[in-house]
């Protein structure tokens, strides 16, 4: 199983994961064909790659965070919540409750994973699985700072929510593509204080879940908004969240730039530690990050190039790659090098 993006498809390639619509229906099942239309249909709907069977790591499955089941049934409630909100201006919990406790649930038993975010989402559908992911992750990082099953939950559910706000917002504005206005910037920067005032009146939601959404774009050294708060002014929770969130907006795809690199979002993260973001919990993130997400082509400073396909626990930067092809052509069969036990070895390139 290889995530290919959609411009490189070969027709004929065979869908490895099932491919659902912005409303969690099965548009491609996995195993399905790839004709010329279904391609051409999923480029108009939005989609920008897919997973396949391309015969090099089919028997590789990847370390999924949680199971399809759970995403779809998250990004369903955020979007029942975000359609719901405008018109009641509070919060259904829930439904809420029950997709974290799934969302947690499904991370408590992967503990040991390198976290490695895998979903499939059309343009349209950006806004909802955005929450999901950083939900996952924001809960990822509560498990790496050993909270405990409670904790989990309150942080979860102020983090699912954490962009209600964005309802108040005129979509224009929320879906341009281009860079906003000074003034279109400010509008947007109102969302934090509207999440809070409609997760602050919402039964169930306990007054720290409901300051994520106020003050998830809040920076550690006073740089972010809506109140230029600095290190321990900003709540745990909205330090986790930022984090979270950066990381799953730069290694996204969106209509406007291509998803950036793994690795590079966490070189921008590192370079923000201790100023935008806190160094204690970035540090935990980091080291538990797959930096190389499985079925992602390398290339070694020997020269020989291959496909990442297993993580090593802990050393995000050594994993183990098979290795197909060197600089001249095929190696006369696929051999797998585990970068861990190989220190002479080293990834130079990745390509997307």
């Amino acid at each position: 199983m290889r995530k290919i993006n959609i411009t490189n498809i070969e027709v004929g390639s065979r869908i490895s994961k099932t491919i659902y619509n912005s409303k969690g229906q099965v548009l491609l099942s996995a195993g399905t064909v790839l004709t010329g239309r279904y391609v051409k249909r999923l480029k108009e709907l939005g989609f920008t790659s897919v997973f396949v069977d391309d015969g090099l790591i089919d028997d590789i499955s990847l370390d999924e965070a949680i199971s399809e089941e759970t995403r779809v049934q998250a990004v369903n409630c955020i979007r029942g919540i975000m359609q719901n909100v405008p018109k009641n201006n509070v919060v259904h919990t829930a439904p809420v409750s029950k997709a974290v406790d799934c969302i947690i649930d499904d991370l408590l038993k992967n503990r040991e994973i390198m976290l490695n975010l895998s979903d499939i989402r059309s343009y349209d559908d950006y806004t909802f699985s955005h929450s999901v992911n950083v939900t996952v992750i924001s809960v990822f990082i509560g498990m790496c700072l050993h909270y405990r099953k409670d904790r989990l939950k309150d942080l979860g559910m102020g983090v699912l929510l954490h962009d209600v706000g964005k309802t108040h917002i005129p979509p224009d504005i929320i879906n341009k593509p281009g860079k906003l206005t000074a003034e279109e910037y400010e509008i947007v920067k109102r969302h934090t204080w509207y999440g809070f005032e409609t997760l602050r009146k919402s039964p169930g939601i306990k007054l720290t879940s409901a300051h994520v959404a106020l003050q998830h774009h809040e920076r550690q050294d006073g740089s972010g908004y809506p109140r230029s708060l600095k290190g321990d002014q900003i709540i745990e929770f909205a330090r986790i969240s930022a984090i979270a969130d950066v990381y799953d907006a730069m290694t996204s795809d969106r209509c406007y730039r291509k998803s950036i690199p793994v690795y590079k979002v966490c070189q921008y993260l590192a370079e923000g530690s201790g100023g935008q973001f806190d160094s204690r919990i970035l540090d935990r993130f980091i080291e538990r990050v797959a930096l190389y997400p499985q079925g992602t082509r390398v290339t070694l400073n020997d020269g020989r190039s291959g496909i990442i396909t297993k993580q090593n626990n802990g050393i995000p930067t050594r994993p183990v790659v098979r290795l197909f092809w060197t600089k001249k052509g095929h190696l006369p069969k696929p051999l797998n090098v585990n970068l861990a036990e190989h220190s002479e070895l080293t990834i130079e390139d990745i390509h997307e």
